[in-house]
């Protein structure tokens, strides 16, 4: 692992408001891990670091890549929804607007 990935998996827990306690309950993992891991003492596997993408709702991308974080932040939206977007591409003009009304009624609230 990195101390890139290291330093990351810190910020970005402090980021979403987590302890090392309640992000190490969530990994099932212990303290004394999650501490070694954030330290870049312990070496983090790839199921580990999927789950704490899915924990801390980051693309994994974000936990691996400095040139990735790097990127400007429509660069990393982009990225990160471009497989809903291909799918969109590909709707007939009906479906598109029937997205965007579904899109528009949840933001309101309605559904």
């Amino acid at each position: 692992m990195s101390r890139f990935t290291a330093k990351q998996l810190k910020v970005i827990r402090e980021e979403r408001g987590f302890s090392q306690s309640e992000a190490a309950k969530y990994m099932h993992i212990s303290d004394r891990t999650l501490r070694a891991i954030e330290a870049n003492e312990r070496q983090v596997t790839s199921d580990e670091i999927i789950q704490f993408s899915r924990i801390y709702q980051v693309d994994v991308r974000e936990l691996l890549l400095e040139e990735y974080v790097e990127q400007s932040e429509e660069q990393i939206l982009f990225n990160r929804y471009i497989s809903l977007y291909r799918i969109f591409d590909q709707l007939g003009d009906k479906d598109k607007e029937d997205v965007v009304w579904v899109l528009k009624q949840r933001i309101a609230g309605l559904i």
